[in-house]
């Protein structure tokens, strides 16, 4: 996947820059943090998959490395598993989550939760067929409404509960707000 963002994409060989630099390196691990003419590679392997971010910008690799982590449990999440059929089975969905996700380039959320009520592609989940497992197949093997239930969304939830003022507990919510500073070497031990 290409998508455009802030126009920094690099085109579309920097796809084959990216193989090409991975497999030119020594050994089974690469960095994850690569640079090659001025173009920043970062990247995380996820079942057989590399989820990979470029940038010619200076950003943090730490926040990107979260997104990457937070993309892969999102897609995990949404397909039920991560690997190259089932990208290439749900792509419209795997494009509809980054464009859910990422706004012009910032990310919004990678919450499952919170993204489900934007979500209008259905995954395409394969499963392997099964003589013993045949609760969901009726007359000449079409399915049947059992198996055509729509999944349970939190939009249907009420916000507020139905209990009375007095039996309510007074909550308070913080945000923690944290900066860490970390130096990380290529074999990804921290530094400092």
């Amino acid at each position: 996947f290409h998508p455009p963002v802030r126009g920094d994409s690099g085109g579309r060989d920097v796809a084959e820059l990216f193989y090409r630099k991975l497999t030119g390196l020594p050994g089974d691990e690469s960095p994850v943090v690569m640079h090659h003419h001025g173009r920043h590679f970062i990247h995380i392997r996820h079942s057989g998959l590399y989820l990979v971010v470029t940038t010619s910008e200076n950003v943090s690799p730490f926040s990107l490395l979260e997104l990457l982590s937070g993309l892969a449990t999102l897609l995990g999440d949404y397909c039920g598993s991560l690997g190259e059929g089932t990208i290439s089975r749900n792509v419209a969905l795997v494009y509809e989550l980054l464009d859910e996700v990422l706004d012009y380039g910032y990310v919004q959320t990678t919450s499952t939760e919170m993204l489900r009520n934007f979500i209008q592609t259905e995954a395409v989940v394969s499963k392997p067929f099964s003589l013993f497992d045949l609760s969901s197949v009726g007359l000449f093997g079409a399915e049947t409404q059992q198996s055509k239930v729509a999944p349970s969304s939190a939009a249907s939830r009420p916000v507020l509960s139905s209990r009375s003022d007095q039996s309510q507990k007074n909550e308070v919510f913080l945000d923690v707000v944290e900066r860490l500073s970390v130096l990380i070497a290529s074999n990804r031990c921290a530094l400092a």
